[in-house]
C-alpha cells in the first residue's frame, strides 16, 4: 500500500513538473510582435470577409498601420525554431525568415497604399497575399 502512495505521488509531482516546463508558452520578443500583429490582422480580415464597408476605411488603415509597425519591430527578431538549429541552419533559416518579413512588410505597404486610394479591390488581394504569406511563414518558422 506504501509502495502505491509512493508512485502517485511521484506521478502527480512529475505531472507538475512537465506542466510548468513544457505547459507553458513562450514569451518571446518575436511571439509579442506576432501576438500584437495577429489581433490587428484578424480583426481587419474578418472586416474583408463580408465585403470592405468604404465608411470603414480609417479603421482598416489604423489596423495596417499596427500590423506594419509590429512586422517592422520583428524583422531583426530570430524565430525561436532558429535557436535549436545547428549555426549553418540557423543563420540560413534567420535570413529567410527576414526576407519573408520584408515581402510581408511591402505587401502591406501596397494594402495601405490601396486603401488610402479606396481601391478595396486591390487592398483586397493584397490581403489574400498577406494571409497566404503568413501562413507559408508560420509552416517554415515555427515549432509545431
Amino acid at each position: 500500500m506504501t509502495h502505491y502512495f509512493k508512485t502517485i505521488i511521484l506521478l502527480s509531482l512529475a505531472c507538475l513538473t512537465a506542466g510548468s516546463t513544457f505547459g507553458e508558452d513562450e514569451d518571446t520578443p518575436l511571439a509579442k510582435e506576432m501576438s500584437a500583429m495577429n489581433a490587428a490582422y484578424r480583426s481587419l480580415s474578418k472586416a474583408f470577409r463580408s465585403g470592405p464597408n468604404p465608411d470603414q476605411r480609417a479603421e482598416y488603415i489604423s489596423q495596417v498601420e499596427i500590423i506594419l509597425e509590429h512586422a517592422k519591430a520583428s524583422v531583426e527578431l530570430v524565430p525561436a525554431l532558429a535557436n535549436t538549429l545547428a549555426t549553418e541552419e540557423k543563420t540560413s533559416m534567420t535570413a529567410s525568415y527576414t526576407a519573408a518579413m520584408q515581402k510581408s512588410i511591402q505587401t502591406l505597404e501596397q494594402l495601405l497604399a490601396a486603401l488610402k486610394a479606396e481601391d478595396f479591390a486591390a487592398a483586397s488581394e493584397q490581403l489574400a497575399q498577406l494571409k497566404e504569406q503568413k501562413s507559408a511563414g508560420h509552416q517554415r518558422f515555427q515549432e509545431d
